[in-house]
């Protein structure tokens, strides 16, 4: 990662730390401005992940924007979680759901702070053991092995669910593209420019 010796040094520190944490790694939450690289980074610690073995080579990583539901909870919760058929009108067939798609693996929650406070508190119940239920269905319960990492452009002790933060260990700020060194915004630029290139 661009900066990895220079602005971005303690923050990747921070992300190296919460993917060695035994026995799974930690939950984490990157948050800084719009366009920093927050997807950059949890892809980074997702590879890295695999790299010294926290999570299997095989293991999925699952990408999931809240603010694609921000309007819709139930809906947003029947994504997260799954449902059963029947649970709602169109639910004509089983869905297991992000949390359990990214089972083993790395489920990254962009957009965080879109989370309704009943969604927050869903997910917070979730990160204590593992369980949760399937919308639709009150009679059985399910466990997934998951690594959660949230990114948010917000402050997130104002949008944030003071329950949900105390349950994610570490947080990492990414700084402003204006804060970083003019060597590594021209390192970004031609990074950009590599990668329009190709395309």
């Amino acid at each position: 990662l661009i900066g990895y010796d220079g602005s971005m040094k303690r923050q990747i520190s921070q992300a190296q730390a919460a993917v060695l944490y035994p026995p799974r790694g930690l939950h984490t939450l990157i948050h800084g401005p719009s366009g920093v690289g927050k997807s950059q980074l949890a892809e980074a610690m997702y590879h890295f992940a695999i790299h010294v073995g926290t999570i299997q080579k095989d293991s999925p990583l699952v990408i999931f924007n809240c603010a694609d539901y921000a309007d819709n909870s139930e809906l947003l919760l029947s994504q997260l979680f799954g449902y059963v058929k029947g649970a709602f009108t169109g639910a004509e067939s089983d869905n297991v759901g992000m949390i359990k798609a990214a089972e083993g693996g790395v489920l990254f929650l962009d957009e965080v702070h879109c989370l309704r406070p009943e969604c927050q508190e869903k997910l917070f119940l979730f990160m204590d053991n593992g369980n949760y239920r399937m919308l639709g269905d009150n009679e059985h319960q399910y466990h997934s092995t998951v690594l959660l990492v949230f990114a948010t452009t917000e402050d997130p002790e104002t949008v944030l669910l003071k329950t949900l933060l105390r349950r994610i260990p570490v947080r990492i700020e990414i700084p402003s593209l204006e804060d970083r060194g003019i060597k590594e915004k021209t390192s970004i630029l031609v990074e950009a420019l590599d990668i329009e290139a190709k395309k």
